[in-house]
């Protein structure tokens, strides 16, 4: 989560806001220029990738001016970077008590709680306050449907979908262009059962943002859903073109061709998606979704190899998926491997 969090921070923050204090506070504070000062120094570390420098620069301008708005909205930016995420909380709520009104505040304060897995009313507050602030900005609205979309609405005793769908139609009405607003409202028109309706999303996407391996893989696995198994093998294979180092392309390339009946290209696939994913565990210690995904790897393997009837290898398969805590490859044991 937090590789993805960084970079989505990275791509959406603001870093060209003016500083901000009160008339009154500039004139009688003799340390507002030296302030300014420490706060152009941190945004050039910043824009320099260097962080903590950057940190430490803001840090010297809040000691001289406590006010300055801009300091903690670019502290809160680099602190995220830094995976200071409780620190950048606290900047942000800073911003709001400075300036009620910081829709760019309530945005990432919302963000940075629903990514840390706070109450979901907690982030929906935010975003929610920001929305009223600008009713026709088409991100916010977006926004607030992910959160929708990714969380358990207990009102509703449901993921809501429907009420995200409802925030995206509003995003779109505001901004046609943005592919990733298709691309949400299409997945969230299939958790819906609206297969065709999101399929027409995805190819929206993909023609706003042919160069998306995202979208080729939404539209693979509602071809898959329909059964097309050779347009999902088209879509994923096109995925991988485009990025050839997510793990899931290559799972999802695998299963589609193993319903395709082309076990061979299943098990290259799959033994793709194996050596990606055990690089992820060496390098990165992924926890135990990681290792699921692992040992589905291994079976379906093993399934695509009985299909061949080369029984040595499913086997070899079926146990390294069972060594490694799966309990159903113990089914797959019993009813193909010799004790």
């Amino acid at each position: 989560m937090h590789t993805r969090l960084i970079a989505i921070i990275l791509f959406l923050l603001p870093l060209g806001l003016e500083a901000q204090t009160s008339v009154e506070e500039t004139v009688s504070n003799s340390n507002y220029p030296q302030a300014l000062a420490y706060l152009e120094q941190g945004k050039a570390k910043y824009r320099e990738g260097d962080y903590r420098s950057a940190v430490i620069a803001y840090n010297k301008a809040l000691e001289l001016q406590d006010s300055l708005v801009d300091a903690y909205i670019q502290r809160a930016s680099a602190k995220s970077i830094l995976e200071d995420y409780e620190g950048a909380l606290k900047d942000y709520s800073s911003v709001i008590r400075l300036d009620s009104a910081n829709i760019s505040a309530y945005y990432y304060r919302s963000y940075l709680k629903h990514e840390l897995g706070f109450q979901r009313d907690s982030s929906l507050q935010d975003i929610n306050i920001a929305i009223e602030l600008a009713p026709d900005d088409a991100k916010l609205y977006a926004r607030r449907a992910y959160i929708k979309a990714h969380t358990f609405d207990l009102e509703a005793d449901k993921i809501n979908h429907e009420s995200a769908i409802e925030d995206l139609d509003r995003a779109i009405e505001l901004n046609n262009s943005n592919p990733e607003f298709y691309r949400q409202r299409g997945f969230s028109k299939s958790q819906e059962g609206e297969t065709l309706a999101a399929a027409a999303d995805f190819e929206k996407a993909i023609i706003l943002d042919p160069g998306n391996a995202d979208n080729y893989n939404e539209r693979g696995l509602i071809r898959l859903k329909i059964e097309d198994f050779n347009g999902a093998v088209e879509d994923f294979s096109k995925a991988i073109e485009i990025n050839d180092d997510h793990e899931y392309l290559f799972r999802n390339l695998g299963l589609a061709k193993y319903n395709n009946k082309d076990y061979y290209g299943a098990i290259d696939s799959y033994t793709t998606a194996i050596e990606l994913i055990s690089e992820e565990l060496r390098t990165k210690k992924f926890d135990r979704v990681f290792k699921f995904k692992l040992t589905n790897a291994y079976i379906m393997r093993g399934a695509s190899f009985i299909a061949l009837r080369k029984m040595y290898e499913a086997c070899a398969d079926f146990s390294q998926s069972y060594e490694l805590g799966e309990k159903r490859a113990l089914n797959y044991l019993k009813k193909y491997c010799r004790p």
